[in-house]
C-alpha cells in the first residue's frame, strides 16, 4: 500500500465516538512492524485506527491517491522526540 491511498474498513471495528466504522473510507498512512498493523486515518470522524491485514481493502486501483489525500498526507509526519533526558 502507498501512503495516501483510499481504503475501506471491511470488519466491524468500534472506533471511539465514531462507532462502528465497517464500510467507512479512510486514508492509508503506514504499516508498523512493531505491532504488525496498518495506520489509517478516517476523516469522517477525525480519528486514527490501527487495522490488521484483512480488516480493510483498497478502494481504487493500486497506487491511485486522490487529491484530498495527497493534500492531507503532505501535512502529517511522524512525531519526533526533541526533549533530551
Amino acid at each position: 500500500m502507498i501512503r495516501g491511498e483510499t481504503v475501506r474498513c471491511t470488519e466491524d471495528y468500534e472506533l471511539f465516538e465514531c462507532g462502528n466504522i465497517s464500510g467507512s473510507e479512510g486514508c492509508y498512512i503506514s504499516y508498523s512492524e512493531a505491532n504488525k498493523k496498518h495506520l489509517i486515518y478516517f476523516p469522517n470522524c477525525g480519528e486514527w485506527a490501527e487495522l490488521r491485514e484483512g480488516e480493510f481493502e483498497r478502494v481504487n486501483k493500486e497506487g491511485y491517491i486522490p487529491k484530498k489525500n495527497k493534500d492531507f498526507v503532505k501535512k502529517i509526519q511522524r512525531m519526533k522526540l526533541t526533549l533530551v533526558t
